[in-house]
């Protein structure tokens, strides 16, 4: 069987992905327990889970997350890492491999296995062409099964090499709990995910401005050829959230029988961002936006550095100048309730007096936050720029300021 040579690179870079999370598989289900601290698992180090994040609003979904985007903290959690199916939430995958791996303008030609992909449908037919970017757009808007087989066969050259690539890819963000058997989220024994493996695939590709402008589009125009003719389609996005729901920005729906009603749903109001995840519900629309609502009402998002800025400054033995600016390394933001805001502080840590030579980007301190006295988070304070051992020539010179100063101050004391 021939392999396309990216592809087989593809599988080769995410195998040691893939055996990395095998072994840590144990650790991630290890879940944090409501206590006074901010925690995480060794499973996902780049996650937070809120002190509370088993309170929160009461929602009919059997399974449900929320998180805010930027963090990475989850602020509430119903049966988030129980496995589910995952319905047509299964096509974010679908259309993260197909932007990272495709090209946009290039050609897609429906094959007779994708137009005859049961379930919901962009009502492709064989020997149709249309832009890999329309195709995406339509797909993800109207939920088409059969735009998901386009995709994989066209990105992979078949459907089984494009499924192995997102298992890959699942594992490589940290989606542990989730396996894949289609591209498209139809029901299949070992097709399963969770809400917390759904909102970190979401989180991860809203980092993507085309990811983000594709799932927030609430109608798109789509053109598609077949021999001569050409015909577009006018298709309107099936998550309702972003005509009801201000700042509502994603992300998928997804509907089976074995599935339920189920959404992975983005909003963004002043900056912040949430994503919440409702897995078989009974009311999907409303699950969402409680839990939506719950993140921008309750929560204050704190800033305490940006990457780069100057955050401080710290003296200097034997430099050229008395004193160093000190910047952050990464920004550093804490998502809280609102009502527990007071017990966040920020404590700045330098490690001594430093001497020069300095090199720029140099680790001299860290910028701390603690969270009811205990630390929850901190980011390295580098030297802004670098500085030099003070010359002879200097400090003479220095030294001479320094009598003529002080014979100054005797002289106007007398």
């Amino acid at each position: 069987m021939f392999v396309p040579r990216r592809i087989l690179v593809y599988w080769v870079v995410g195998f040691a992905a893939v055996l990395a999370g095998a072994v840590s598989l144990g650790s991630a289900y290890i879940l944090p327990a409501t206590a006074r601290l901010y925690t995480r698992t060794r499973g996902h180090p780049e996650v937070v889970y809120a002190p509370y994040y088993t309170e929160g609003p009461w929602v009919t979904a059997a399974s449900a997350v929320l998180i805010e985007s930027t963090t990475g903290t989850v602020l509430y959690g119903k049966n988030e890492n129980v496995r589910m199916h995952p319905a047509s939430t299964t096509k974010i995958m679908t259309a993260l491999l197909a932007i990272e791996l495709g090209d946009m303008d290039s050609e897609v030609v429906v094959s007779a296995n994708a137009a005859g992909v049961p379930g919901s449908s962009l009502w492709l037919r064989k020997g149709q062409r249309l832009r890999l970017d329309d195709l995406i757009r339509g797909t993800m808007l109207r939920s088409g099964n059969d735009g998901c087989v386009a995709i994989a066969e066209h990105i992979a050259g078949s459907v089984p090499n494009f499924v192995r690539m997102m298992n890959i890819k699942a594992q490589k963000i940290g989606a542990l709990r989730t396996r894949f058997a289609n591209p498209h989220g139809l029901t299949e024994p070992n097709h399963y995910s969770t809400a917390f493996d759904l909102a970190l695939m979401a989180r991860y590709g809203l980092q993507y401005p085309l990811f983000a402008d594709i799932v927030s589009t609430r109608e798109a125009e789509i053109e598609l050829a077949h021999g001569e003719a050409v015909e577009r389609r006018r298709l309107a996005n099936t998550n309702a959230l972003l005509w009801s729901f201000e700042g509502a920005d994603g992300v998928k729906t997804g509907t089976t029988a074995a599935a339920g009603y189920c959404l992975v749903a983005s909003a963004t109001r002043g900056g912040v961002q949430f994503i919440s995840v409702v897995l078989d519900s009974a009311a999907r629309w409303a699950d969402s936006a409680k839990l939506l609502d719950y993140g921008f009402n309750h929560h204050r998002v704190m800033t305490f550095a940006s990457r780069g800025q100057v955050v401080t400054r710290t003296r200097v033995e034997g430099g050229m100048d008395g004193e160093i600016d000190l910047a952050a390394a990464d920004g550093l933001r804490i998502v809280v309730r609102k009502d527990l805001a007071h017990l966040i502080e920020e404590r700045i840590l330098i490690d001594g007096i430093p001497r020069a030579p300095i090199r720029r980007g140099e680790t001299l301190g860290r910028l701390v936050v603690l969270f009811d006295k205990d630390e929850m988070a901190s980011v390295d304070l580098v030297a802004a720029a670098g500085m030099s051992r003070r010359s002879l020539p200097r400090a003479f010179l220095e030294n001479l300021k320094d009598i003529i100063r002080r014979a100054g101050r005797r002289s106007l004391s007398r």
